[in-house]
């Protein structure tokens, strides 16, 4: 993972949250965070450990921490090898969708990506995730395919998505 990290506050509501990379005493909230979404594709705790291990494939593992309690209300992984980018999972907890916490994930991550020139960021979301689909639609995402069958409780296709990085895609500020 990229020691580099990532530290901006963000005024929704009311609330003062930041947005920074995740350190191992995150796991056990971001677990949680998991464990909210019953049709998502889980990660043991030995695997999120693994993350932080010298020697792990080079991973952004951020997350969206409330300034008052300290309480983590969403995370992104994301996994870059050579010129691609795969969001691996992206989650935020139910009490907080509709926010701008995904959004405010996605764009770091773009930004993350074009900062090491990758070429385009690939990941895959379940075909009746329609918020999520939006989410990417309106980032710019394009459908690039469908893999029948691949997500399972409840068996259900995958559309796959990418973005083709380039500097017009870092996120506007």
């Amino acid at each position: 993972m990229n020691p580099k990290s990532v530290s901006s506050l963000v005024h929704l509501e009311g609330a003062k949250t930041s947005l920074r990379q995740a350190t191992p005493d995150d796991i056990p909230s971001i677990l949680a965070l998991e464990r909210e979404v019953p049709a998502l594709v889980h990660w043991s705790e030995k695997a999120y450990q693994e993350v932080f291990q010298p020697g792990a494939p080079d991973r952004i593992l951020s997350v969206i921490e409330e300034e008052d309690d300290g309480a983590l209300r969403a995370f992104l992984i994301a996994r870059f090898s050579g010129s691609e980018c795969e969001l691996e999972n992206l989650v935020v907890a139910a009490a907080h969708r509709r926010r701008g916490f995904a959004s405010q994930l996605l764009q770091s991550l773009i930004a993350a990506a074009n900062e090491r020139n990758v070429e385009r960021i690939l990941l895959e979301v379940r075909e009746s995730n329609m918020a999520a689909r939006a989410l990417y639609e309106k980032l710019g995402f394009q459908i690039s395919g469908r893999r029948k069958a691949y997500y399972s409780r409840p068996q259900e296709d995958a559309l796959m998505f990418v973005l083709n990085c380039t500097p017009s895609s870092a996120p506007k500020r």
